[in-house]
């Protein structure tokens, strides 16, 4: 064998074992938007949550979110995720630290097994979600 044709083998030893070795992504960036009556809602939180593991979480500005996943990466988890989102009003009164705010949006939608919202989070290529909520 010429030092070339050796020098050329050990070169795909060390490319195979590097990238056999490498941990797929289970986290990806994932972007948003929520609309409530056609209008991007004004604040709120958004989570998604996988079938295993931590939920990701935004708050929701002006209508635009970006998940993050505390203690992991950026992002949401590959895969089918149930979806939750809630936006409260500023609660007022004597108990107002106490007190969550009225629901600015239809109550079913605070919860994941009553949103009937989910996204599919795919590996690579993920458009911006969209999330458009009625009465």
């Amino acid at each position: 064998m010429n030092r070339s044709h050796s020098t050329h083998l050990a070169l795909c030893i060390v490319a195979v074992i590097a990238t056999g070795c490498s941990k797929p992504a289970e986290f990806v960036p994932v972007e948003g938007q929520v609309f409530y009556k056609e209008q991007p809602l004004g604040t709120g939180v958004i989570m998604f949550q996988p079938p295993n593991g931590p939920p990701a979480r935004a708050d929701v500005v002006a209508g635009a979110f970006k998940l993050e996943t505390p203690g992991r990466e950026a992002g949401a988890r590959i895969g089918l995720n149930k979806v939750r989102i809630a936006s409260r009003a500023t609660p007022t009164g004597g108990d107002a630290e106490l007190a969550l705010g009225k629901s600015l949006i239809p109550e079913r939608y605070g919860t994941f097994e009553s949103s009937g919202l989910t996204a599919d989070v795919k590996p690579d290529g993920n458009e911006p979600f969209v999330f458009k909520l009625t009465d």
